[in-house]
């Protein structure tokens, strides 16, 4: 495992170390082990080919986190005790990677989530995490070796987080070894059959 911990994330570099490789929102696509994991696999090796990031989907709640993320990491720290140490970048081979909201002691680690007023009030009813954010952190905690994640929702209105945590699932991070694997073996051949 290499961390990188100087390296901003959203940097060229950043956008640069990541090519190619199944990142943590790739995590539920790779545990099926199925189309979607094929779909990964063509939109990383063209990443390869043409040496530049798939063009990335954002919307208002993604732009919202990104300019909230700060405070509501700061309000992570507060309410917890912790100490939460930013990093660019965690990759344990030249194609798996992962880029974390923190990392928290030896242990554990953060997924920052700042959504709207109403999807806010959503989630503080139902309580109910969207599937694919489990697989990002069972996927950030198979690339990390860690123990726990901890799923924070934060609203800077209401000046109210919410604080989730989701332990090791041996069994589904055995389904990510094992997409990884398929999905990186897909890529090779790929690659060698586009290089002819």
């Amino acid at each position: 495992m290499k961390i990188y911990h100087d390296l901003k994330q959203g940097s060229d570099e950043w956008l640069k170390i990541r090519l190619g490789k199944f990142g943590s929102t790739d995590a539920q696509a790779v545990a099926s082990n199925s189309r979607g994991l094929t779909t990964k696999v063509y939109e990383k090796v063209a990443e390869l080919i043409i040496g530049q990031p798939k063009e990335q989907y954002t919307n208002a709640d993604m732009e919202r986190g990104n300019e909230l993320e700060g405070m509501a990491r700061s309000a992570y720290e507060i309410e917890t005790s912790r100490i939460v140490k930013q990093v660019g970048y965690v990759e344990i081979d030249s194609y798996t990677g992962g880029s974390p909201d923190g990392l928290v002691g030896n242990d554990g680690g953060i997924e920052i989530k700042c959504p709207s007023d109403a999807n806010f009030i959503r989630f503080d009813y139902t309580r109910k995490i969207n599937s694919g954010y489990i697989w990002q952190m069972l996927h950030l905690l198979l690339i990390t070796e860690r123990k726990w994640w901890d799923f924070v929702v934060f609203n800077e209105k209401l000046n109210k987080i919410i604080i989730i945590r989701i332990e090791r699932n041996e069994d589904k991070i055995e389904k990510l070894r094992v997409g990884l694997e398929s999905g990186i073996d897909q890529i090779k051949k790929v690659l060698m059959e586009c290089k002819k």
